[in-house]
């Protein structure tokens, strides 16, 4: 079965490297050159790996159970206040994303999430948030250049 799962990502990223070889370099930068080639050179080392491995061979027989199962039971009310919490806080998200843009809403949804949910002191939340923004804001917008559309209240 692993087998399988490696030859099938070998042949994948021969397919990627083979078809996109001959395109214009531009285009063929990130699929051949950064996803393509180090995967066609992940995969391989991964078949040496299972070419070389003596137990390979004996663990389809005595591989262990790997999924954990929990016999855990809730109760139907914590259950269904859990479950709208989750949804409140997904479809406020997206109603911040929507009315604010997701500059200002998703670190102002990381600072009300850790600070209501999980119950942080103002100087981590702050943190967060600013970190957030950053990340949104310096990778996206400064460094890359590509500028998130604005909310509906600022059109």
């Amino acid at each position: 079965m692993k087998v399988d799962f490696t030859f099938f990502f070998l042949a994948v990223f021969l397919a990627a490297a083979f078809l996109g070889w001959d395109w214009p370099y531009i285009a063929k930068l990130m699929p051949v050159y950064v996803a393509a080639i180090p995967g066609l050179i992940l995969v391989l080392v991964q078949v040496v790996h299972d070419a070389t491995d003596p137990g390979l061979r004996d663990a389809a027989t005595t591989a262990p159970e790997m999924d954990e199962t929990h016999n855990v039971t809730v109760e139907r009310s914590v259950e269904l206040r859990r479950t709208l919490v989750f949804f409140s806080w997904f479809i406020g998200g997206a109603l911040g994303i929507w009315l604010l843009g997701i500059v200002i809403a998703l670190p102002a949804l990381v600072f009300f999430y850790t600070l209501v949910e999980g119950r942080e002191n103002w100087i981590t939340c702050l943190l967060m948030a600013g970190c957030t923004y950053l990340l949104i804001w310096g990778l996206f917008e400064y460094l890359l250049e590509s500028r998130w559309p604005p909310g509906l209240l600022f059109q």
